[in-house]
């Protein structure tokens, strides 16, 4: 029998678990689907099967991936969302409860599992060849069948993924080369951290080995069309504070950021030069790209890291983490530079992909111009940002409404030109939909809604797969 879910913020409300798989052929639309889009939009995220042990601390990060289908095609939605079936999901499925500490903590693992079954695939879902891949950044990568969800298993590309693996892979447009990395590659806590380089068809093409300063939780990286860049951040993994009952994974505000440079495709070790900056903070990379000598990073960024308490367990002041299009410049003479790109509050930022690693005008993101908003109550709002006239224009959806990451799919070869899909929920209406947005007209607000048989749980990281 499974337990009743305890009260908590990320277990309640826009996160409260849905629990049920659903197959919906032909969706409710209002509006026009656009002629052109076809193909179909995923979303993961966190369902937990069980509740966490009574002791243990929950988190958002925590939750068992769900994924989400819908399939657009000749002006009409499917919908399919199944979760991934990890090792972790079947013995928990068999066993009736949970098994698993939060993060995998063995403070609380039963004795009868393995901590090397913790996967949640629960933060992105990326097509990539004839597959899709539910992702965590402390497994390889699940592949799933992108048609039916069927849970594949494991894709460790020829043996060259031997462990963690990013949940924020970047495709190369030169060649469709998906560029990788995994952080804590020699274990848990370790410093070490391994680069991947997979072929357009899915073959391993380059491996490589490097160190950070720390053991950084390395969320995400940045790629150019020259370079890879590794940003360590003072979050700090730290299994012996586990064990003794405290984060795993917490802020350490005496240490500074670095920045890791190497060629892409490099050899990692001694041909990475890292180098200090100030204090700062990011989840996600909206873009990178070449300025002369300078590697120019833009960001969703912060002075410190949101969920991640400090050692001693405290959370920190919402008004430090709240995330803003941040660009770090650093200059061909090392020196890291920050500035302010624009003020909104926003979460996930996102671009035209065909643009990855080159120079850009465009960020897509979810935000709130509420200043009072606090982030378990979300994101109401989709914005363009154009940097290069320095403009801003959104549509929100109004008070209560939770809208998740924007996904981009060009409908011509002008950056910026063609729709962006979001999964919204209506919480007064308890009702989720998926908006379509014209990406240049976006202040317009959705030339469609593509309402979903039941509402959607909070959740992370969206992409597009178009029809083949």
């Amino acid at each position: 029998m499974t337990e009743p879910f305890p009260r908590h913020p990320y277990l309640s409300g826009f996160y409260r678990p849905f629990g049920a798989e659903m197959d919906a052929p032909d969706l409710v639309i209002e509006g026009s689907l656009p002629a052109e889009l076809e193909g179909t939009f995923y979303r993961n995220g966190p369902d937990p099967q069980h509740p966490p042990h009574p002791d243990d601390r929950y988190h958002v990060f925590d939750g068992d991936g769900m994924v989400y289908a819908i399939r657009i095609a000749g002006g009409r939605a499917s919908l399919r969302n199944r979760w991934v079936r990890t090792r972790k999901w079947e013995l928990e499925r068999a066993a009736g409860r949970r098994l698993f500490g939060v993060f995998g903590n063995p403070r609380f693992n039963d004795p009868s599992v393995s901590p090397m079954d913790y996967n949640t695939a629960n933060t992105h879902i990326w097509p990539h060849g004839d597959l899709v891949y539910a992702l965590m950044e402390g497994c390889p990568p699940t592949a799933m069948n992108p048609e039916t969800l069927e849970t594949l298993g494991y894709e460790t590309f020829g043996n060259t993924v031997t462990g963690p693996f990013t949940a924020h892979p970047k495709t190369d447009p030169a060649d469709g080369a998906m560029h990788a990395f995994g952080y804590c590659a020699k274990g848990p806590g370790s410093t070490a951290i391994r680069y991947n380089v997979i072929d357009a068809r899915g073959r391993p093409r380059h491996l490589a080995w490097l160190d950070q300063p720390w053991a950084s939780m390395m969320h995400d990286f940045a790629l150019t069309e020259a370079h890879v860049v590794f940003p360590c951040l003072p979050v700090v993994i730290d299994m012996a504070r586990a064990l003794e009952g405290k984060p795993m994974a917490a802020w350490e505000p005496e240490r500074p950021a670095m920045f890791g440079i190497m060629e892409k495709g490099g050899p990692g070790g001694e041909s990475v030069s890292w180098h200090e900056a100030e204090q700062t903070f990011a989840f996600h990379v909206a873009n990178s790209f070449e300025d002369g000598r300078d590697i120019v990073i833009d960001v969703a960024g912060a002075r410190r890291a949101p969920l991640m308490p400090s050692a001693d367990g405290t959370l920190p002041d919402e008004n430090e983490t709240r995330f803003r299009l941040t660009r770090w410049r650093i200059g061909g003479n090392g020196h890291v530079s920050e500035e302010r790109l624009d003020d909104l509050d926003i979460q996930f930022p996102r671009i035209d992909d065909r643009f990855q690693g080159r120079r850009y005008a465009r960020v897509f993101a979810n935000g709130t111009a509420r200043p009072t908003a606090g982030r378990i109550d979300g994101f109401d709002s989709i914005a363009t940002i154009d940097l290069a006239r320095g403009t801003r224009h959104s549509f929100s959806f109004g008070e209560g409404a939770y809208c998740g990451e924007p996904v981009f799919v060009p409908r011509g070869s002008r950056e910026g030109d063609g729709w962006l899909l979001s999964l919204v929920w209506d919480s007064s209406a308890n009702e989720s939909f998926l908006a379509v947005l014209d990406a240049e007209h976006v202040a317009a607000g959705p030339v469609a809604r593509v309402l979903m048989p039941a509402r959607i749980p909070g959740g992370f990281h969206c992409h597009w797969r178009p029809m083949a």
